[in-house]
């Protein structure tokens, strides 16, 4: 019951929002508990005491596992948080009034890492392993915050929370930072954002009440409602028009009430929905009418508006609810049957006029979503729910007069155990379902990107067998799965064929022990905390920030894709986090989970080789430059000399090429297909790429005659391809090859770096220029030569390594055909000596040579063999 002309100017203009979205801070911390503490103010130990209580439960729990442990009895152990000990942890400290009364320590075998988000008027606590907002609390609502003296990496809040209706407890949550510098930026920006919220509350207009609503006036009636209850429903009913009092009358007098109490309960029901009714065409006071229903609401409605909301709804609740309790503690039941009638009824009457609530101001509290609940806005009728259907019939007036026996209220109870059991089934079975389809939605959004090419059926098929050997890994013919992947690749299984030619990558080339990754899984390195984690959440927002997967502000995607850059930033200690990496896990968040993105993010890093180009020194994108522009020079000179002389270098344009892999500028179908390449080719596809890129748009490059113009076509003209260019590329991309030129251009610029760093004397001006285009002939047949030599060791090492794996397998067989034959020579044994027993003694003498001969020639056997 609220003005909407008054809701209008409490809210403030769409453009706030989106301030109040842009400026929220974001840190990553890792909860270590709550605490009750008994004041709101936070005193200086506070924080420290509390993590000692932490480590204390601890202790405690894990004393208590180890006894349960090395105790093997039958009894179950109280190991849950918070059910401690209450001896040494039920205790308050002595030296303050707000020392920790009850402990409730985070499970250290869980991941605890949250994101720590610091809004206009609300702190949120988001879980990226859930990806949901596990922890929400008003400014309102923090009392007071702190940091810890002795643990300077810890920092907490005390807030109040509600236990039951009108009673509230303060509570003080604890947070680790990965240091005490971002646990002072976490201080400071609470700080600033507390002064901000405050400026801004004391800004804002008070919300004005419509006294015309028809709720507003029921609410005043439940307020009413003491001492003489009838008489003020009597003179609230003569407010109302002939025709409503006879409605109310009629409907009334048909329930045919026992008593006043009875009366008095159906007379406010009615009202209530009497109101309700009236409540959905009502116009506010200071409204212009309007035909379209909830129009003039602002999505965009701040926070403090619904804070005042939301109180004045639960007022009304609780003095609907007040006062029929006082109606209902005037008389005294005479059944406990009767008793749960009345209070089912008080139920349902709550329940319902809370339901109205949620449906009547749903589009006062729909802009963020955060305030609705998916339940339906009545409450279920009593019959559905089998436990009162059973109750009803036991306290239903019996025509016949007869009672039921002992054995007929059994069966009604254990239907209804049954019903109930059967509800609890459907209840599991539709989360499944739900689950099945918001995973089956969530892969339709992640693959929204349009192909290059299409994939025939029975290129499908092909793949679909392929597929089949990716868990044996069983090694197939190159040229085959070179041959299937220029035919395509369908995009609901991209994914699956990446991880098949990784699995046939790593089959035939393995990665010595040093270049290893380490052995750390993913679900271990995301309970940790990472010191990159400004670089990772700053670049959230800017990854493929018009994707629908990775749009919403930090939805499913962004912390998916947080916890996959977290994690590689902890695995690999020396890149750690570089800018365009995101990029990379992007493309492969879409096509998969993240557990297997994260290994085949592991594989393009550490088996292929391009956490080179992501070192700090960048010495590896140098060379990449280096290469790519001795490309240029051989293969298109025109193009080359145009570049060099508006002194343009392959790392004004080609730098983000390599660093993303095509992802931050290029259609999403396209690089999909590098990938698909990549995968099977390695890091010089990126050359190949970049190289079709540039000789297809050699002539508009050469028409522009500008640095400005060249920069702005490479930047935003050659990305802007259509679909036939960009199948074209790919099929030059298959056709090339480049990859003696780029082993002979690296290391031609390693020689050049030789040359620079030894500081060779200047050759005189008259030396003449034929002889350092000799020397450099000279070197280049060298380099050549030597590259031809390393390819031919490379080919001897691969035919000796799959050699050598054909000798360990031959081993193997052998050792285990030896096993079998000494079992079997044991047996053979055993059997002689049995049968010996057997023998008379004079066949003794004859047999003496013959064990001598199986004791003592083992090999007997294999010897007589011809």
């Amino acid at each position: 019951y609220f003005s909407k002309a008054a809701l209008q100017e409490d809210a403030r203009p769409s453009k706030d929002s989106e301030d109040a979205f842009y400026d929220s801070q974001k840190f990553e911390v890792l909860y270590c508990g709550k605490v009750t503490v008994a004041h709101k103010k936070a005193p200086s130990s506070l924080i420290d005491d509390c993590i000692e209580k932490f480590s204390l439960h601890e202790r405690q729990r894990l004393k208590l596992l180890n006894e349960q442990r090395n105790n093997e009895s039958s009894l179950d152990l109280p190991l849950c948080e918070g059910n401690a000990p209450a001896s040494p942890l039920g205790s308050p400290f002595e030296e303050h009034a707000s020392a920790p009364s009850h402990v409730q320590p985070s499970d250290s075998e869980k991941n605890r890492t949250m994101l720590f988000q610091v809004g206009r008027f609300e702190v949120n606590v988001i879980s990226p392993d859930t990806k949901s907002v596990v922890l929400e609390k008003n400014f309102k609502d923090i009392s007071s915050c702190s940091q810890g003296i002795k643990h300077v990496d810890h920092f907490g809040f005390i807030c109040r929370e509600s236990v039951e209706p009108g009673l509230n407890q303060y509570v003080c949550y604890v947070f680790q930072c990965a240091s005490e510098s971002l646990v002072d930026e976490v201080m400071l920006t609470l700080k600033q954002a507390f002064s901000t919220a405050a400026a801004l509350q004391n800004a804002k207009t008070q919300i004005k009440l419509c006294e015309a609503c028809p709720m507003h006036s029921l609410h005043k009636l439940c307020e009413r409602i003491e001492g003489s209850t009838k008489l003020v429903i009597q003179r609230h009913l003569s407010s109302l028009t002939d025709n409503e009092q006879a409605d109310i009358f009629e409907r009334v007098q048909k329930m045919k009430p026992e008593n006043d109490q009875e009366e008095n309960e159906l007379v406010i029901l009615h009202l209530r929905q009497l109101c309700e009714t009236k409540q959905k065409t009502h116009i506010h006071i200071g409204e212009a009418p309007s035909t379209v229903s909830n129009s003039a609401i602002p999505e965009s409605t701040t926070s403090g508006g619904r804070f005042k909301l939301d109180i004045l709804k639960n007022k009304a609740k609780k003095s609907l609810t007040s006062s029929l309790e006082n109606i209902f503690s005037r008389v005294r039941l005479t059944t406990r049957c009767q008793q749960f009638s009345q209070i089912s009824l008080t139920v349902k009457i709550y329940q319902t006029f809370s339901g109205f609530w949620l449906q009547s101001d749903k589009h006062l509290m729909n802009h963020d979503g955060s305030e609705l609940l998916p339940l339906s806005p009545l409450a279920p009728p009593l019959e559905e729910d089998p436990l009162v259907v059973v109750l009803q019939n036991e306290d239903g007036p019996d025509k016949t007069g007869e009672k039921k026996n002992s054995e007929e209220l059994q069966s009604l109870w254990r239907k209804a155990i049954h019903q109930q059991i059967l509800l609890l089934r459907m209840e599991k079975e539709n989360q499944k379902l739900e689950a099945s389809r918001d995973e089956l939605q969530s892969r339709k959004v992640k693959l929204d990107y349009d192909e290059v090419g299409t994939c025939h059926k029975d290129v499908i098929n092909v793949w679909d067998k392929k597929l089949l050997n990716c868990r044996a890994k069983i090694r197939c013919d190159m040229e085959d799965i070179h041959s299937t992947l220029k035919e395509g690749v369908p995009k609901s299984r991209r994914g699956e064929i990446w991880q098949f030619l990784a699995v046939q990558h790593r089959v035939r080339h393995r990665l010595p022990n040093k270049q290893q990754p380490p052995d750390i899984s993913y679900k271990e390195l995301l309970k940790q905390l990472t010191a990159q984690q400004h670089a990772i959440l700053v670049d959230l927002g800017r990854t493929f920030p018009t994707h629908p997967y990775f749009s919403a502000h930090l939805g499913a995607g962004q912390l998916s894709l947080f916890n996959l850059l977290k994690a590689y930033s902890l695995l690999d200690k020396e890149v750690g986090y570089c800018q365009g990496i995101s990029f990379v896990a992007g493309v492969l968040l879409l096509h998969m989970s993240e557990e297997q993105a994260f290994e085949m993010l592991k594989f393009l890093m550490y088996d292929l080789g391009f956490r080179k180009q992501y070192r700090p020194d960048m010495m590896s994108l140098q060379i990449q430059m280096y290469q790519l522009s001795r490309l240029l020079h051989d293969y298109h000179r025109d193009l080359y000399n145009h570049l060099e002389e508006n002194e343009i270098s392959p790392s004004l344009y080609a730098a983000p090429w390599f660093l993303t892999l095509f992802a931050s500028q290029f259609p999403l179908g396209f690089v999909a297909r590098v990938f698909d390449i990549i995968f099977l080719q390695g890091t010089e596809v990126i050359f190949k790429v970049a190289l079709s890129l540039l000789s297809s748009q050699e002539t508009s490059i050469m028409g522009c005659d500008s640095f400005e113009n060249i920069v702005d076509f490479l930047k935003t003209t050659v990305p802007d391809m259509t679909q036939p260019q960009m199948a074209k590329i790919i099929t030059q991309v298959f056709e090339m090859d480049i990859s003696k030129q780029l082993h002979a251009y690296e290391v031609e610029y390693h020689v050049l770096q030789d040359e620079l760093q030894e500081n060779v004397n200047p050759c005189d001006e008259g030396e003449p220029l034929e002889k350092l285009e000799r020397v450099n002939s000279h070197l280049k047949r060298q380099n050549m030569d030597l590259l031809e030599k390393l390819q031919v060791a490379h080919a001897k090492i691969q035919s000796l390594e799959s050699s050598l794996e054909t000798i360990l397998t031959r081993e193997n067989k052998m050792k285990t055909a030896i096993q079998s034959l000494e079992q079997e020579k044991i047996t053979y044994q055993k059997t002689l000596e049995q049968i010996v027993k057997y023998l008379p003694a004079e066949a003794l003498s004859d047999c003496e040579l013959l064990l001598k001969e199986v004791n003592y020639n083992p090999n007997n056997k294999i010897r007589s063999k011809p």
